[in-house]
């Protein structure tokens, strides 16, 4: 098996487009070459799986391409669009806001679907993609809005959480039973109570809980799916984790609060003598 990244096809065709006009081929749309969906399909319709009689194995390719001023219905996205099985947009304004990754799910496709995914992952996924979406939507409308009801603004409230939740560092992977807990958790209004702040801490706390305690991650690991046994364990852990987690913050406020205050005695004075 294989991964190929092609970064980014978007400069090979601004190339081929100055190399076509120095040989003086007719121009097209955008300036383009009428061969430029040609130049990226013959690269990109070589990625294929082989059948066990061929040998097997499989070539994916992951193309890379740039939008100008996040324009993705311009000729050259569109043509590489229609050649994929899905795309990742990202989205500029979201990686500014400490979104990472930037992943703009109301643009973002997969063709390929479920299909992909693990009976665990689709079945606490399913509305995932939709209420983010939702969400994005609300959010900006919320700017224009001065009244919102209560299920907008419950709505806005959650969609945050799993817009925080779903933040990543850099160079750390997460397994997939992780991924599974995870997104129940946050689809399931699991962080609804808790500060905006405090969700990636908590996620971290309770998946640590999780690795040295019970068996639900190695039953979501090894089954590949999300029984409703496992969620009632895990919905027990969760609110245990969650009890003394919050327990720790109300502590913690109760001593920064005690030591952000000062005795009238031990305020300095300064007294102004007349002269």
């Amino acid at each position: 098996h294989v991964l190929i990244i092609f970064d980014d096809l978007t400069k090979q065709a601004e190339a081929y487009r100055a190399i076509s006009l120095l040989l003086r081929r007719p121009p097209g749309r955008e300036v383009y070459p009428g061969d430029v969906f040609y130049l990226h399909s013959r690269l990109l319709e070589r990625c294929a799986k082989l059948s066990d009689e061929m040998g097997g194995g499989s070539m994916t390719g992951l193309p890379i391409i740039e939008t100008k001023a996040n324009d993705v219905s311009a000729y050259i996205p569109t043509n590489v669009i229609s050649i994929t099985d899905g795309q990742c947009f990202l989205q500029s304004d979201l990686f500014n806001s400490d979104q990472r990754p930037a992943v703009d799910v109301g643009i973002s496709v997969s063709r390929v679907g479920g299909s992909a995914q693990t009976k665990a992952m689709k079945s606490v996924s399913g509305t995932l993609k939709i209420d983010l979406a939702q969400y994005r939507d609300l959010e900006a409308f919320a700017m224009f809005a001065s009244d919102l009801d209560a299920a907008s603004k419950q709505q806005l409230s959650r969609g945050a959480r799993l817009m925080e939740l779903l933040k990543q560092s850099q160079y750390s992977p997460f397994p997939m039973e992780e991924q599974v807990v995870s997104i129940w958790a946050g689809t399931k209004g699991k962080f609804d109570d808790l500060e905006v702040e405090h969700v990636r801490e908590f996620e971290s706390q309770l998946l640590e809980h999780l690795r040295h305690n019970g068996g639900v991650l190695e039953a979501i690991r090894t089954s590949g799916k999300f029984e409703s046994s496992t969620e009632e364990e895990l919905s027990g852990i969760l609110d245990q984790v969650k009890k003394d987690f919050l327990a720790g913050k109300g502590e913690d406020a109760a001593r920064n609060d005690e030591s952000g205050r000062m005795a009238a005695d031990q305020i300095e004075q300064e007294q102004i003598v007349r002269g």
